[in-house]
């Protein structure tokens, strides 16, 4: 009965041993099989670069034109609306005269005196920014009909930082970004004797073409190189990996074949696409990645899909 018991303990045992070793080898030939990350790779690249500083600007037209009555009558024609573009002896607003006005009432006025009519001109090619009377109104000289905005006074205000206001004396080209209109190249012009203390920046004008239909009090970019950068080390800004205070960069490099290494950089100008690198020993002959390194291991196994 003992040996009975004997075997079948041994037999327990050799059992047990077996579905382990099997679940072992299960197991690793799993684990052998697990698909490797997929990630994409670029290189550096080594370029020369404008560096750039942006302002903020709206537009403006720095004068104006108002047209006032020359005569008491009533309104009877308006012949402008707010936007017109109005050019040198177009006529505006016709008045009729209120001797006019009153003999009508009275039915004793010739033909000729009823066609009689004070008429308001421009002196000069203008935008119409306000008409201030309609028909049927009642004026007298001096009231003011209508203004506008001189064409050729249209302007970008630039409002420039305090600290950076000496660059503008050495470099005064820049480019003007509209909105919907693509950019122009012109300069900074003369600085205006006011600054605001709430942003601490400095206007200055810098001047549009009186040929550009645009409003005025429109956001404006205003672009100013301040630099340039020889043979610098450029990577795609998706390759740059930090912390979450963005006080430590890297970037993970490919190395012996497929394996994923982290390296240490120091970044230096940085653009909406591409970032400069300043150091971290890299050449433009590496291979870093620039999807699928978010959350990789230091020394992990990956495999490239470009």
């Amino acid at each position: 009965m003992n040996k009975f018991i004997q075997w079948n303990f041994l037999g327990l045992v050799v059992v047990g041993f077996l579905l382990a070793g099997c679940h072992q080898n299960s197991a690793s030939k799993a684990t052998h099989y697990l698909p490797l990350p997929t990630v994409t790779i670029t290189k550096p690249r080594i370029e020369n670069k404008d560096v750039y500083t942006s302002f903020h600007g709206v537009s403006r037209y720095l004068q104006s034109v108002h047209f006032s009555a020359q005569s008491t009558g009533v309104v009877s024609n308006v012949l402008i609306q707010p936007g017109d573009e109005i050019k040198k002896g177009q006529a505006l607003i016709v008045v009729k005269p209120v001797e006019i006005s009153a003999l009508e009432k009275t039915g004793t006025i010739s033909q000729q005196m009823l066609n009689s009519r004070d008429t308001v001109f421009s002196n000069q090619t203008v935008l119409v920014n306000q008409v201030l009377v309609q028909e049927g109104d009642y004026i007298q000289p001096g009231n003011l009909l209508a203004s506008a905005f001189k064409k050729n006074s249209l302007s970008a205000l630039v409002y420039v930082p305090f600290r950076q206001v000496s660059l503008i004396a050495k470099n005064k080209n820049c480019t003007v970004e509209i909105p919907g209109k693509g950019s122009i190249h012109s300069s900074f012009g003369k600085k205006l004797f006011f600054a605001d203390s709430t942003t601490q920046t400095q206007p200055f004008v810098v001047k549009l073409p009186s040929s550009l239909l645009l409003s005025a009090g429109i956001n404006l970019r205003v672009q100013y190189k301040t630099g340039e950068i020889k043979n610098g080390l450029f990577i795609p800004r998706s390759a740059l990996l930090s912390d979450e205070e963005e006080t430590e960069f890297w970037v993970m490099k490919i190395d012996h074949g497929t394996t994923a290494v982290k390296v240490p950089v120091t970044i230096g100008w940085q653009g909406n696409k591409i970032v400069q690198i300043l150091s971290g020993n890299l050449t433009q002959n590496d291979r870093i990645i620039t999807e699928g390194a978010y959350g990789l291991p230091d020394g992990t196994k990956v495999q490239i899909t470009k």
